[in-house]
């Protein structure tokens, strides 16, 4: 069963292979392994210690293991490899469940005791690596991916109704909750430890608390600037690290222009970038990209997105996926992993600013449209941004489409009120938090990652640093955008490096704009039709297909709702188990 759960995802990791077994036959661990640091046999999982007693896998990195490791060896530890995860084995030894307090990284790992017969599993702050798990009967399983988990015997697997009703509101299924009824998503930033017995119990260890309370001035503003700059340049520092050709994701977008300019201006490293294009675009990022990189001295490529790549990618795109996600942005994504793959094996991104800096222009629509505070009606606040600002099928849809699963997705929009509720605090603070919580470990890191570790590419971000994100939760909301701009703090950075009109250009997105759909009408309707049948044609569907017709009637509401559903039907007509 281990082997081939390996096999199922043997994309995330093409260079290595690894299984063990416990001698007692209680625990059995298998790892896929993409070569980034210590290259060598050494760095082979799942790792054990010198003792034997503890055994890991694990699968993202650990940015900061050459500070941990120092401190290891000044308190008597031996170290056999130049891996990060013999440090983070190491760290776990010497410090418990500390030691990932202690981790600036992205990662899901598992830790298995020997001696106490237990299995640690632990998850990165804001979700960058995925890590999914399961209990039937006396087994109890878990994976970088659910369909990893369909090759556990003897289940039966089944979409969860309240999953779907959450797919048709957010375009993705938030954790704990996964497609599938039975299985779950680790939270980010928890830990669970399951015992011998099967019982397990969940704790959080980070929690993303934004605690804005001084007045703004200017004078703090470039201080508040300055810190937010030195922070990313340490977190920078970390994430050059690599044994093997590293570039960077270059858009026109301030968070990836900052992390290269960064890079270039202030680390003096000259690495390649990587953007994408859009053909018959007006808003098209690629050109601005490229002056970008002319003014940083980087060595750019590019890649044009065209129809025939719509053809060819948008008709298969729910296949590379492990669990449905809506997001538009995945297919761009998609082909920028394949092209940027070509010629490096690590990429530098800016995924994350837009939630710590407030990127997105519906922080600034959502108060401009309340008539009232968001704390004297969260409610509306909420069903506001759920329906027009971040709007996929919509509550009143989703809620007539899947009246049964709706329950649960109620009970989940009751628990965003206390995000809300703080009198005074600027509801931007509110809708960062909420995203934090949701959309970024939801639909925009599982893009980031599903989509790139299809090529063996791995991705890192310098914003989800935790001092980065620990200068984010003091972000005031003055500091956040005005009338004009958005995200005025990295703008304040990034005004040092590059000129004032690509400063202020507006933020355009990275998602398949509109235009891919107007230039694409008559495929976009045929795919529309193959949807039907392939929705039809699941054990799910075929049982309650009164549904079915309520579901494509109101997928053409919006671009998000006809994305989402195409999305859908390709990724239940290749999941590996018939649903």
């Amino acid at each position: 069963m281990t082997g081939a759960m390996g096999q199922l995802v043997a994309h995330r990791g093409p260079d290595m292979q690894g299984l063990w077994s416990d001698p007692a036959n209680l625990c059995h661990l298998a790892h896929r392994r993409l070569s980034i640091i210590d290259l060598s046999e050494a760095g082979r999982q799942p790792m054990s210690d010198a003792s034997g007693r503890y055994v890991v896998t694990f699968n993202g990195e650990l940015y900061n293991y050459q500070d941990i490791r120092r401190e290891l060896e000044q308190e008597g530890h031996r170290f056999f490899t130049k891996s990060d995860t013999e440090v983070l084995l190491l760290g776990y030894i010497a410090h418990g469940e500390r030691i990932f307090e202690m981790a600036d990284g992205m990662f899901a790992v598992a830790i298995y005791d020997r001696q106490q017969r237990s299995l640690l599993l632990a998850r990165d702050r804001a979700g960058e690596k995925p890590l999914y798990y399961m209990q039937a009967g006396n087994v109890f399983a878990f994976a970088s991916e659910l369909q990893a988990l369909t090759a556990v015997p003897g289940v039966d697997h089944r979409m969860s109704e309240g999953a779907l009703a959450a797919y048709l509101l957010f375009r993705y299924v938030p954790a704990p909750a996964t497609i599938l009824a039975g299985i779950s998503k680790l939270i980010p930033g928890h830990l669970l430890k399951v015992e011998a017995d099967g019982s397990y119990v969940e704790r959080r260890y980070f929690a993303f608390e934004l605690q804005p309370n001084y007045n703004p001035s200017q004078a703090h503003f470039e201080k508040y600037a300055s810190e937010v700059e030195n922070a990313l340049i340490a977190s920078l520092k970390r994430r050059l690290v690599s044994d093997v050709p590293l570039g960077v994701f270059l858009s026109a977008g301030i968070d990836s222009s900052l992390a290269c300019a960064l890079i270039t201006k202030r680390l003096g490293h000259s690495p390649r970038t990587f953007t994408i294009g859009f053909e018959n675009d007006a808003e098209s990022e690629h050109q601005v990209a490229l002056r970008i990189s002319q003014c940083l001295g980087t060595q750019h490529s590019q890649y044009v997105f065209s129809a025939s790549d719509f053809d060819a990618i948008g008709s298969q795109i729910g296949k590379f996926m492990d669990e449905p996600n809506g997001d538009r942005s995945c297919v761009p994504t998609y082909l920028l992993s394949k092209f940027t793959r070509e010629s490096v094996t690590v990429a530098i991104s800016g995924d994350g600013g837009d939630e710590l800096f407030c990127g997105y222009g519906r922080y600034r629509g959502v108060p401009q449209a309340m008539k009232e505070p968001c704390w004297e009606n969260p409610r509306a606040t909420i069903g506001a941004y759920f329906d027009r600002f971040l709007a996929v099928f919509g509550i009143a849809a989703t809620s007539e489409i899947l009246p049964n699963g709706w329950r649960s997705i109620a009970s989940l929009l009751e628990s965003f009120i206390p995000i809300f509720q703080h009198p005074g605090r600027d509801v931007v603070n509110g809708l960062r938090q909420l995203d934090f919580a949701t959309y970024l470990p939801g639909a925009v890191l599982p893009k980031v990652d599903r989509m790139s570790m299809r090529w063996g590419l791995e991705v890192r971000t310098p914003f989800l640093e935790p001092q980065v994100m620990q200068l984010s939760s003091r972000l005031s909301g003055a500091y956040c955008h005005n009338d004009k701009f958005a995200k005025l703090t990295l703008r304040q950075i990034l005004g040092k490096y590059l000129p004032s009109d690509i400063v202020s250009l507006p933020k355009r997105g990275f998602g398949m704009p509109a235009s891919v759909f107007i230039n694409n009408k008559e495929k976009t309707a045929a795919e529309l039709d193959v949807t039907r049948e392939r929705i039809l044609g699941t054990r799910f569907f075929s049982e309650r297909r009164e549904l079915v017709e309520s579901l494509m009637q109101k997928s053409g509401q919006n671009i998000n709702s006809i994305w989402a559903t195409i999305v859908l039907g390709q990724w239940m007509e290749s999941f590996p188990v018939k649903l």
